[in-house]
């Protein structure tokens, strides 16, 4: 089988990297709507971002900040897929078997996420304030000494590398691993267990690191004066979180449609809903860290980032980031019965979606815009970016099984009970 699959065309692998096809996927994994869904979400995410592209027109720099929003939206939600796919690999969790073909079929979104990046490449001088070449020169009246300290690193070319490799990376190990996941619904081969370990061990460190670094490329350098070192982890913290809500969110899709029925049961979604909440918790503990050493220090380079986000109207901003971010699904969550009752566990998946593009908007927009704004731009830029994610996932989950079929685990993860 491997030599077959060593033999097909690179193109067609890159399609579907090996069979079966979800037509020949055992009946009660089988994607069971029609084989163009896919085009729905990405045919309504095209039309969201052809309207979006007047506002690049009529206000450039409002697109480019929004369209950012929209889009490491839908990169911290495939690097929470890409996480979640490498601990369960390294721990070889069973519980987690029977929903992992879906944060695998969103970690295939890498390349078509590198792809929707290219306009952000149009808008450095928009988006970047460090971009601007009067800053590092000592004659001009705009020099600053404090971002010229940081030309070594904050200069387009070093940018523009680390942001290809870190995609060329989580390209490679995502379709490392789901390729390898795809083939073992062919074989059965049982040394794939192994490989997908090995992939996730050294995978997992490399993936920490440049997802750290990737918080503080695309996000902590639009204000360039301010630094954190622990914005890697709040960053790492809010996808973590948002991977759990998407996960549980499209398998109670696909089950309404009438797929995976007693495959992912009210167990399953207990266990989604506690990562939710912890990591509700978690991401709070990480931004309360990081505002109390920041407030504790006190020096001036980097209380401005809370200042700007705690005057001219932005401090309601903040506060609705507290209560909707934290409080409210900490009091909802917090119940084991909120956790197994599907609708009220539906409806925060979705709040903590929205939440969790809204966490980007609070870090991104107050360097933009002085007093608050909402702008239709903000809710077309993220509705086409998401709409062409979601539509790719679906693609790849209406290829192949819903299920690893043949992974050992798998049976363990269907009679799984929370004691």
């Amino acid at each position: 089988m491997s030599n077959l699959i060593k033999q097909r065309n690179p193109i067609a692998w890159l399609l579907d990297p090996v069979e079966p096809t979800a037509d020949q996927a055992d009946a009660s994994y089988r994607f069971d709507w029609s084989p163009t869904a896919w085009l729905l979400p990405i045919g309504l995410g095209t039309a969201a971002l052809v309207v979006s592209a007047v506002g690049w027109a009529t206000e450039a720099q409002q697109f480019f900040f929004s369209y950012l929003v929209g889009w490491i939206f839908c990169v911290s939600l495939a690097l929470g897929g890409l996480f979640f796919v490498l601990i369960q690999h390294l721990t070889q969790a069973r519980w987690s078997v029977v929903v992992r073909r879906i944060p695998e079929a969103l970690i295939w979104s890498f390349p078509v996420l590198a792809i929707l990046g290219i306009p952000l490449l149009f808008g450095l001088h928009d988006l970047y304030h460090w971009t601007h070449a009067d800053l590092f020169d000592p004659a001009s009246p705009s020099y600053d000494a404090v971002i010229a300290a940081k030309e070594s690193y904050l200069n387009i070319p070093f940018f523009l590398g680390r942001a290809a490799f870190y995609f060329l990376l989580w390209s490679t190990i995502s379709y490392k691993l789901y390729t390898l996941s795809i083939r073992q619904d062919v074989d059965g081969d049982p040394q794939i267990p192994a490989l997908q370990r090995k992939t996730s061990a050294w995978g997992l460190v490399l993936v920490s690191i440049t997802t750290a670094f990737s918080g503080f490329d695309f996000l902590m350098s639009l204000d360039p004066h301010w630094f954190s070192t622990i914005f890697g982890v709040y960053f790492f913290a809010g996808s973590f979180m948002s991977i759990m809500a998407f996960t549980a969110l499209v398998a109670m899709i696909l089950q309404k449609a009438g797929m995976l029925q007693g495959t992912v049961t009210t167990e399953h979604y207990q266990d989604l809903g506690k990562f939710l909440f912890g990591f509700v918790v978690f991401w709070a503990y990480i931004a309360f860290s990081q505002y109390m050493l920041i407030w504790y220090a006190n020096m001036p380079e980097e209380t401005l980032f809370y200042r700007h986000r705690l005057e001219n109207g932005w401090e309601t901003y903040s506060a609705v980031l507290l209560i909707a971010h934290f409080l409210i699904p900490f009091i909802v969550l917090i119940s084991r019965s909120a956790k197994r009752f599907i609708p009220v566990l539906g409806f925060m998946c979705v709040w903590m979606l929205v939440m969790h593009w809204f966490d980007f908007f609070w870090l991104a927009m107050p360097v933009l815009h002085e007093h608050p704004s909402f702008h239709l731009l903000d809710l077309s830029t993220a509705v086409g970016l998401f709409g062409i994610v979601s539509g790719t996932v679906l693609y790849r989950l209406s290829r192949h099984s819903l299920v690893p079929e043949k992974d050992p685990n798998l049976g363990k993860s269907l009679a799984f009970t929370n004691s």
